[in-house]
């Protein structure tokens, strides 16, 4: 292993550009976020190292038999994929980034490209949560250090909010200074734009930026000869075995894609990921989730992420597999989105595998008394604290044999698999404690798997239903209970109650967004008929509704009763394969 001579950032770019440097299949993706690019300029500004990088340099003939791929310059939160390259060979010199994608990735970023990080409170659907950003540096900043430690302030902004200018304001595009031969030329620039003349900071910063790019040696590097593609992994590993670390799935699928001679492996998890993330209302489904899958439906003896799992002779049967297995995983994130499930309910997708099992094993046509055993049986595993926390691996494979033993002849075998965890110390059985913990969950994830359990004819598969507040948390502020008479020793009291399960109730999403903070008794006036109201209120447990605020609590506790009546009817019993 060789140092080489430290050349400009410039080069580096250039380099990413004629394809020089490539990320071999083993590299993850980038995951840097704005703030870390930001901080890596300033830091290349104020003279302090940034490390040193680690290159193979891989020959012809060995870069033929491995994949390659490209940089990112524009990033996208919700596709941050490389592009494959699709002829190593060809390129002379062709240098393998071992170390130091992400810092590389963050300096072509900033200089030739883009970014769009979703925005906060915006939803990942919505178009405008993800605006385009560029880096930018403001030459009007005082030269002192801020809360952050930071002493120049590069901004990755939206294309309008670049355009302030005022007595503190004035960006300058980054990548603007690539077009900058000679560091004289900036004298132009900054007399060319009002407001940058009247001190000389504007124009040392900007030759300062020239010289970062231009001229300092910046980007030192280690580079590895070997061809030996077991040394080059192993250096690999202990290089990366800091910073950002590694997931045994990042590996792992690096080792599937130099295995899969068929088919692009990681093309194919990737965008696998990327479908089953958009059913329904969306999931926050990662390649962990589809590796494991393939463990589990492969019949692997063993789907702990460990390399010998991922050996050539099992991925060859995984990959003969493939188109199977991929439509079962989409088959199975379908059938939790019809039973309601989405990012924010879903709190494990594991106990999504042994349905997946289930329906790649037995291939059955669902009923819907197959669909209510299924359908049960999850919100149980996902209500019953510690299921999924911990011994996931050794649980799953109990259940798959369990899966496996019993001939289904009715259909999916809770019971058998009920068995098999309990035996595990994962019983599905709730004590009398448990459920009155359940009784008094909070608006959260766990929330909707109660409310799909106890209110399970709402027809969630197809219309899209809100975790609705009865009395409304607008009307529950500490002022608005003073005004309505509420004792004052009392308010807490109410407040804490606001947003526990017996103020809750699944409602169609329209109605929500109508029904707004207003008094239930008044909502329900306005929105149904005499029958209709009565119905909803005998269907939801809501009993006679009351008119005023200050009776929230009478009503909050009768409720709460019905509520706990009915976890224990379908919780309480043991080896249960559906509701009464």
């Amino acid at each position: 292993m060789a140092f080489q001579t430290p050349i400009t950032i410039k080069q580096a770019v250039a380099n990413i550009h004629n394809s020089r440097y490539l990320l071999p299949a083993i590299q993850r993706e980038f995951v840097w976020r704005p703030h870390q690019i930001e901080r890596l300029f300033d830091s290349l500004m104020r003279g302090y190292p940034i490390g040193s990088f680690l290159f193979w340099e891989v020959e012809p003939d060995t870069a033929r038999n491995y994949n390659f791929y490209q940089f990112i310059t524009h990033y996208d939160q919700r596709t941050p994929h490389n592009p494959v390259f699709g002829a190593p060979a060809s390129v002379p010199g062709l240098k393998a980034v071992l170390d130091g994608q992400q810092r590389l990735t963050a300096l072509n970023v900033g200089l030739h490209g883009s970014g769009r990080w979703k925005l906060p409170r915006l939803w990942w659907n919505n178009p405008q949560a993800f605006p385009e950003r560029r880096l930018y540096l403001n030459l009007l900043a005082p030269r002192t250090e801020d809360e952050e430690d930071l002493l120049y302030e590069f901004r990755l902004l939206r294309e309008g909010e670049a355009e302030r200018r005022n007595d503190k304001e004035h960006w300058y595009r980054v990548g603007d200074i690539l077009n900058v031969e000679d560091s004289s030329d900036l004298i132009e620039t900054v007399f060319d734009e009002k407001g940058l003349t009247e001190t000389k900071e504007p124009l040392k910063t900007l030759t300062r930026l020239h010289h970062v790019v231009h001229s300092d040696g910046i980007i030192s590097a280690y580079e590895e000869p070997d061809q030996n593609p077991e040394r080059v992994l192993n250096i690999f590993v202990r290089t990366n075995s800091g910073g950002t670390t590694l997931s045994h799935s990042d590996m792992l699928l690096s080792m599937a894609v130099a295995q899969w001679d068929k088919v692009d492996a990681r093309k194919e998890i990737h965008a696998l990921v990327d479908e089953i993330s958009n059913v329904g209302q969306g999931f926050s489904f990662n390649q962990d989730f589809v590796l494991k899958a393939c463990l589990m439906l492969g019949d692997s003896s063993s789907i702990r992420f460990k390399v010998e799992n991922f050996r050539r002779s099992k991925m060859g049967t995984l990959q003969d597999q493939w188109d199977r297995i991929r439509s079962t995983i989409t088959a199975t994130v379908e059938l939790a989105a019809s039973f309601g499930y989405s990012r924010q309910s879903l709190t494990s997708a594991n106990a999504l595998l042994p349905i997946a099992y289930y329906l790649h094993h037995r291939q059955p046509s669902l009923g819907d008394a197959d669909r209510t055993k299924i359908r049960h049986w999850l919100i149980r595993s996902l209500m019953k604290r510690g299921t999924w926390s911990s011994g996931v691996d050794n649980l799953l494979v109990a259940i798959r044999k369990a899966i496996r033993r019993s001939s289904c002849p009715d259909g999916f075998p809770a019971r058998e698999i009920e068995e098999a965890m309990r035996a595990r110390g994962k019983s599905l059985t709730f004590d009398d404690e448990e459920l009155q913990d359940l009784a008094d969950t909070g608006y959260h994830g766990r929330a909707y798997s109660l409310l799909f359990l106890l209110y399970d004819f709402v027809d969630v598969a197809t219309n899209r239903f809100h975790v609705d507040h009865v009395f409304p948390r607008a009307l529950m502020t500490a002022a608005h209970l003073r005004k309505a008479g509420v004792p004052e020793e009392q308010i807490l009291e109410y407040r804490d109650r606001v947003n526990c399960l017996a103020n809750l109730q699944l409602l169609e999403g329209s109605k929500n967004m109508a029904k707004g903070a207003k008094l239930p008794a008044e909502w329900l006036r306005g929105h149904y008929s005499d029958e209709q109201r009565q119905r909803h209120c005998h269907l939801h447990d809501l009993g006679d509704v009351p008119t005023e605020v200050s009776s929230f609590l009478a009503f909050y506790e009768a409720r709460r009763t019905l509520i706990l009546e009915r976890l224990r009817r379908l919780l309480a019993s043991d080896h249960k394969d559906g509701p009464d």
